[in-house]
């Protein structure tokens, strides 16, 4: 078993190789200036180099920062060779720029990360027995997991959603928490082999319930969000990467993204009932198909995903048309994280988004009210210190990462320290939120997945086990 997990992670590291060199040629061929060539490549080698430390390792656990850190590029470096800041206005030299605040991230970030590869002293002496739950609590975890998804969104669709108030918060985090872990684990099982036939086409119904009622409410990224940890929990378990799923749901998520935009301005005033979702997806899907083939009106999904436009103007205007923030959007943190059930003159959760897109002129203060601009880490950190700012995110997000990962090593996929890493993954990958959204969220994870771990425990009991068991 080792030796066929070496084997395959050398695979994946030979893969890891041979995308770097065709990336970059792909780069060298496609960027419009040298600026974006040089910039989107820099990028990408610091966006591997976390991936690549953790193969060599071979220290097991949940790989929360490589799997981050691949994003940065699909968000950044990927934007810049499709040309996206000149299109925007921006010179190469600005793109350029922004692209080095993106790299002096990622190489702070690896750089606070790599000290957590190794597992703890108390890891590698453990002898005491598992404490984590058994393989039938594996499907177990799936299927609740679903379940309470399924139910939060049925509750949405209901009268009683109104009913909720200021509880919405504390009974999302409740729900969607587990479920989130129950997508991580569905591919985590597969890869285990730990689902019969008809537990798999269950478990495989009752996701993609979720996802027909999350895209019914528009939400095309949580769905996107829970398919992926789908993938990732089967590639970090079976060190292989199941392409044909893999080319099937992105090809899905690019009709569904070209047809976004129409679907959005056709059901903007309509009240969507839970019966009304499957014509819903499937007009999406016919509009996003007509997009796709209408060139001229087609957005790709990297176009779609890019943060390059929000880096680039935040870097332009700072200081010399907006003045720093000086930690001002952090304020906000410490009173977001009590639940709004408690503080019902709680800040919106999107507060530090809001005011970002005001203050940079993505958005007027009305418009705040209905949609939202996605706003990454790294260009709120600029917003507040600059290229120092943007160095002390990047050593306290690769700790964090780093913290979470080293926890899951050597232990099983349903023991709390990997649900927790698990849990911080999905936290991390969200690419458009800022640093006091990611850490609420995170917090509110952490309880309800404390709570679900340990009701689950007390409902299935302990199983000893010989020896423990890596994640990956």
């Amino acid at each position: 078993m080792n030796g066929q997990r070496t084997a395959n992670s050398s695979q994946l590291l030979e893969l890891l190789g041979l995308g770097f060199v065709l990336l970059t040629g792909l780069a060298y061929f496609y960027s419009a200036h040298f600026e974006d060539f040089l910039g989107s490549t820099i990028v990408l080698f610091a966006a591997m180099l976390p991936a690549a430390l953790w193969m060599t390792s071979r220290s097991g656990g949940i790989p929360i920062f490589p799997t981050a850190a691949i994003l940065y590029w699909l968000y950044y470096g990927l934007p810049t060779i499709r040309g996206v800041g000149e299109h925007a206005g921006y010179s190469p030299r600005h793109v350029l720029e922004a692209d080095l605040a993106v790299a002096l991230f990622l190489f702070v970030a690896t750089g606070s990360w790599v000290q957590f590869l190794r597992p703890r002293r108390s890891a590698r002496r453990k002898v005491r027995a598992s404490q984590s739950m058994n393989k039938r609590a594996v499907v177990s975890l799936v299927m609740i997991g679903l379940t309470l998804g399924v139910s939060f969104y049925l509750l949405l669709y209901s009268s009683f959603a109104d009913m909720l108030g200021n509880a919405t918060g504390v009974v999302r985090a409740v729900l969607l928490a587990p479920m989130l872990l129950a997508c991580y684990l569905l591919g985590y099982g597969r890869a285990k082999g730990v689902f019969s036939g008809l537990q798999w086409i269950i478990a495989l119904s009752a996701l993609s319930v979720v996802l027909v009622l999350q895209i019914g409410g528009l939400q095309l990224i949580s769905g996107a969000t829970e398919v992926g940890a789908a993938l990732l929990g089967y590639i970090f378990t079976a060190r292989r990467v199941p392409w044909l799923t893999t080319l099937l749901v992105a090809a899905l998520i690019s009709i569904f993204q070209a047809g976004k935009a129409d679907i959005r301005d056709r059901y903007a005033n309509v009240n969507v009932k839970a019966e009304m979702t499957p014509s819903l997806v499937s007009n999406w899907f016919s509009e996003g198909l007509g997009a796709m083939s209408n060139s001229a009106s087609h957005q790709s999904v990297a176009d779609r995903a890019s943060l390059l436009d929000q880096l680039v103007r935040v870097m332009v205007w700072t200081p010399d048309h907006v003045p720093y923030l000086y930690g001002a959007s952090y304020t906000y943190l410490p009173a977001m994280l009590v639940p709004r059930i408690i503080n019902p003159s709680r800040a919106s959760s999107q507060v530090v988004m809001n005011l970002l897109d005001v203050r940079y002129g993505f958005l007027t203060r009305e418009q705040t009210s209905k949609t939202a601009v996605g706003v990454n880490i790294i260009p709120e950190a600029f917003a507040n210190f600059g290229y120092l700012g943007v160095s002390i995110i990047a050593m306290i997000f690769g700790l964090f990462t780093g913290f979470f990962s080293q926890l899951s090593i050597n232990e099983e996929a349903t023991a709390l320290p990997s649900l927790l890493a698990i849990a911080a993954m999905v936290t991390v990958i969200d690419m458009e939120a800022d640093l006091s959204y990611l850490l609420t969220t995170f917090f509110q994870s952490v309880i309800a997945i404390t709570v679900f771990y340990h009701g689950l425990r007390f409902a299935f009991g302990t199983e000893p086990a010989g020896r423990l068991r890596q994640v990956s």
